[in-house]
């Protein structure tokens, strides 16, 4: 599986279109094919998953019990909806979304390995410059090995 790195800069339209950089349409259509499934995990990123990718996340999450966690998770992913890539690597945030999620203008799409990120410029410069993981934290992913 090629998996989704980088960041880059990008603008969603009046339309409510961004278009993938090349590199990251390319590895799209070849893995994975044009249609996607475009969600929100949180109310300042929108997520995209290939299809498939997204299909083994909801067979994980079928899998979960149904506790209150669950539920609202569940509950906020369903406001998704399967797009199509254009011909022209863009992809229609649906409106819901484009309503609910503060997401829109200039943004970044960051490749996160089985998925794209979406997130404000400002939100995501801030966080490279102002996001220190805690003691806690690196103690956690040391642990993990990363």
């Amino acid at each position: 599986m090629e998996r989704f790195r980088g960041g880059f800069p990008a603008t969603i339209d009046a339309k409510g279109r961004f278009k993938l950089p090349s590199k990251l349409c390319e590895q799209l259509e070849a893995e994975y094919g044009r249609d996607v499934y475009v969600c929100s995990f949180a109310p300042h990123e929108l997520r995209v998953y290939p299809i498939a990718e997204w299909e083994a996340y909801e067979e994980r999450l079928l899998s979960k019990r149904d506790t209150p966690a669950v539920l609202k998770h569940k509950e906020r992913v369903s406001y998704g909806q399967v797009v199509e890539t254009d011909d022209h690597g863009r992809i229609l945030v649906p409106a819901l979304l484009r309503d609910m999620v503060d997401v829109g203008g200039e943004v970044v799409i960051s490749g996160r390995i089985n998925y794209l990120a979406i997130t404000r410029r400002e939100r995501a410069a801030a966080i490279l410059k102002e996001t220190t993981p805690s003691n806690e934290e690196r103690e956690e992913l040391a642990n993990l090995e990363l």
